[in-house]
């Protein structure tokens, strides 16, 4: 009986063992080692278990939002906007990314779940990753702490520890923001009591401190000044729950190039990359940049369904030469020509929808000199399948052979509550957006109404403007110096009825079709302030409601202001001459005539009187 016992015992232990081996093998079957944390929101796991990092292995967290340790304009302004400095800011990151680490460590085994949008959850030992940092001090969503009190007691701790970075080569520690110590290879980040006796402060940034001056009150321009400070440190985007605005300086960049380095172009790219399904988008016109179409030619290899409209002019050409070429590349592409009757209407959008939840409009054409930050240009990403549904109908239309005047008007898309803003979107030519949704803000402003545009001919819109001036509204005007030159430009109407009307004077273009109203609408998109804007072309306009938004616009609007002399409140800059900086050497035709740089007139060598 005793030996028939031991049998059995032994019999189920090898079962237990069995069991145990099998279940152990399914688990790591169904698991995954992490590579590396880089930060709470990012890490890298062993997809393919080669024991090394491939493409696909660095996967961004869903619902995970924290400081980082790393220095960006984004953080710094969501940083001032909770009411802490940017060195506090990177310390709550690199703190975020400790306890991070600390929560899934190099080598874990983590299970992996995948959304349609490319983000995962991760969970281990039973726990979901997202919840533990979401309860965390350091958890943040649409840029403010989800536990206030906790968030603050952190601020403290991590403020008492005194992060430095510390160059053990040089012996000598950093401020977090400084940039000598984040190009240092022999840097860590530790607590200033940790770094060693014999250390010295870099001097460019640590300890300096120099005595404020005393501002002279004859200084008229103070606040003007304090505004270019402002914007000058900051990379003109900035974002408020899904919507990002993206603005480009016509000031800095007096050359165009091929390189995407915007943060407009970057992003266009990153969209692009990460899109699953389907990209539907319609341009004015396309000249190549190589990152940009190097991603379509991925996107349409791993599957991704990429169509396009375009337009074709009454020569059956495009104003950008590549657009044709892209043409072939994307074979579900088509153009706007065919029909006689609407040879004179442009197709003029130029916007995305990637899988059909993410929008990219604004005013920038696809072409070098938007997409290198040459020209002045206003784009917004919104992240919202209902209003990507709404572009989803527009472009449909297009697709289906229905331009210009054959479109029927698409219902259902105004106030839609998006976070803290409110959009209406609109399309022309069948919404008569500047007579029946524009002029009716501008009649019912009180404080300012600030317009960069590329061109004005519109007469009602144009009164308007006036009307407002007229009832004390501050009405300013920035005009590209090209348009300044149209027959049909109002701008001199408006001069005479005293609003304010500054025309560029830089190589690039303000190509922007912006209106600012009161710190509360925002007006975007592809659509000119003209009559064939509103009534013939194809153009999509957005108007979003939200004070942030507006006023970050609002001091880059003052900013441009203030970069153009006001020499050019009573003149108008020739767009290919010494007038505009940098156009007489950028390699652009700026005013279209043919002539480029030394050839045209207007950049001939001024003659000496001596």
């Amino acid at each position: 009986m005793k030996t028939i016992m031991k049998k059995l015992i032994s019999l189920s232990i090898i079962i237990l063992l069995l069991i145990l081996f099998v279940g152990f093998n399914l688990y790591t079957k169904s698991s995954y080692k992490v590579l590396k944390v880089y930060s709470p929101s990012s890490v890298a796991v062993d997809l393919n278990n080669n024991g090394k990092i491939d493409g696909n292995e660095t996967l961004t967290i869903k619902d995970v939002e924290c400081f980082s340790s790393k220095v960006s304009d984004t953080q710094k302004e969501l940083a001032n906007a909770i009411g802490i400095d940017e060195e506090t800011a990177l310390a709550m990151g690199f703190f975020a990314e400790t306890y991070a680490k600390n929560l899934l460590g190099e080598h874990k085994h983590v299970q992996v779940k995948t959304f349609e949008n490319g983000e995962v959850e991760i969970h281990f030992d039973g726990k979901d990753y997202s919840k533990l940092i979401n309860i965390s001090a350091y958890a943040l969503k649409n840029g403010k702490p989800v536990n206030e009190q906790a968030f603050k007691k952190q601020v403290e701790i991590v403020k008492k520890a005194q992060l430095k970075i510390y160059n053990n080569k040089s012996d000598k520690y950093h401020r977090l923001n400084c940039k000598y110590g984040q190009m240092a290879h022999d840097a860590v980040i530790l607590p200033k009591s940790q770094i060693s006796k014999t250390a010295k402060a870099c001097k460019f940034c640590e300890d300096v401190v120099k005595k404020a001056k005393t501002p002279k009150k004859e200084d008229k321009n103070a606040q003007e000044k304090a505004i270019i400070k402002k914007i000058t440190s900051q990379s003109f985007k900035t974002s408020q729950g899904n919507i990002k605005l993206f603005l480009t300086d016509l000031t800095t960049n007096l050359t165009p190039h091929k390189s995407c380095t915007t943060d407009f172009c970057t992003t266009l790219v990153k969209q692009i990359n990460s899109a699953n399904s389907n990209i539907d988008m319609a341009l004015y016109g396309y000249t190549d940049v190589l990152d940009v179409t190097n991603a379509l030619k991925h996107a349409i290899q791993r599957g991704v369904n990429v169509r396009m409209v375009y337009d074709v002019n009454a020569q059956g050409s495009n104003f950008y030469p590549d657009t044709f070429r892209l043409a072939k590349l994307i074979p579900d592409s088509k153009g706007d020509s065919g029909d006689s009757q609407y040879q004179s209407s442009i197709m003029h959008n130029k916007f995305f929808i990637f899988d059909k939840k993410t929008v990219l409009t604004g005013s920038a054409n696809i072409s070098f000199t938007d997409l290198s930050g040459f020209n002045s240009n206003a784009i917004v990403l919104i992240n919202s399948p209902e209003i990507a549904q709404i572009y989803e109908q527009e472009f449909e239309q297009m697709y289906n052979n229905h331009f210009h005047g054959k479109k029927v008007k698409i219902e259902q898309k105004e106030n839609i509550l998006l976070g803290e803003s409110i959009v209406s979107v609109y399309f022309s030519p069948t919404d008569k957006v500047i007579t029946d949704k524009i002029i009716p803000l501008i009649n019912n402003a009180h404080k300012y109404i600030y317009v960069p545009a590329f061109v004005i001919t519109h007469k009602r819109f144009t009164q308007a403007l006036i009307n407002a001036k007229l009832r004390g509204v501050d009405v300013r005007i920035i005009l590209d110096a090209t348009n300044a030159r149209n027959q049909h430009t109002t701008h001199e109407t408006m001069r005479k009825n005293n609003i304010l009307v500054k025309t560029e004077n830089y190589a690039g273009k303000m190509h922007a079709k912006s209106i600012l109203i009161d710190d509360n609408y925002l007006i975007i998109g592809s659509m000119n302030f003209s009559k064939s804007g509103e009534s013939r072309n194809d153009e999509n306009i957005l108007i979003i409601e939200n004070p942030y938004l507006t006023k970050y616009y609002k001091d880059f609007f003052n900013y441009l202001w203030q970069k153009i002399p006001d020499i050019w409140l009573t003149k108008n800059a020739a767009s290919e001459s010494h007038d505009s900086l940098g156009s007489c050497f950028d390699g652009i035709d700026n005013d279209f005539d043919g002539k480029i740089d030394s050839a045209d007139s207007g950049c001939m060598p001024v003659k000496s009187n001596h």
